[in-house]
């Protein structure tokens, strides 16, 4: 009986192991949702791993609009609408430790200090982007233009934007 002890102590100290060996920061690993949860102001993900028994948990503030973007991006890397983040359940997301909790590697343009220059200005246009909505009509319009240019057509329109202010300023100063 006294042996039966010893060997859920050793399996419980192994996966304790052997957790701490795959919380390594900027270690990836895929994780299968296994519960979302869906409430009036956050949704909630239970994420799973082969490798340990316990759960994962990711929580999003629906009234933060950052949080609702990276929902926006993990749902469309699945081919969901964001609506439909509830279909997640039984899919496998692939997350990477950032030293204090595992995050889904599609968030990265959403974390500070982490994804590329372009993923961080294209999140940081889209958050201004929101901001503006709530402005006056007129904005709104620009707003709503802007969000079905694609990122290419936005890096044009910004070129000619300044192109035309910098003729405007030389006219300005030679007339």
């Amino acid at each position: 009986m006294q042996g039966d002890g010893t060997h859920r102590e050793t399996a419980a100290e192994y996966e304790h192991l052997r957790t701490k060996k795959k919380e390594r920061q900027g270690n990836e690993e895929h994780a299968e949702v296994r519960d979302v949860f869906v409430g009036e102001d956050e949704v909630s993900l239970a994420l799973a791993f082969e490798w340990t028994t316990g759960t994962e948990r990711l929580t999003y503030d629906l009234g933060d609009d950052r949080d609702v973007l990276k929902l926006e991006a993990l749902a469309a890397s699945h081919g969901f609408e964001f609506e439909q983040i509830g279909f997640l359940e039984g899919e496998t997301l692939p997350v990477v430790y950032t030293g204090s909790e595992w995050t889904p590697t599609v968030h990265r343009g959403y974390a500070e200090g982490e994804g590329s220059v372009s993923e961080t200005f294209t999140t940081e246009l889209r958050l201004l982007a929101r901001e503006l909505a709530r402005s006056p009509k007129i904005l709104r319009r620009l707003v709503e233009l802007s969000r079905t240019m694609s990122t290419k057509q936005l890096i044009l329109a910004v070129i000619i934007v300044k192109k035309l202010i910098i003729i405007a300023l030389i006219a300005w100063l030679l007339l």
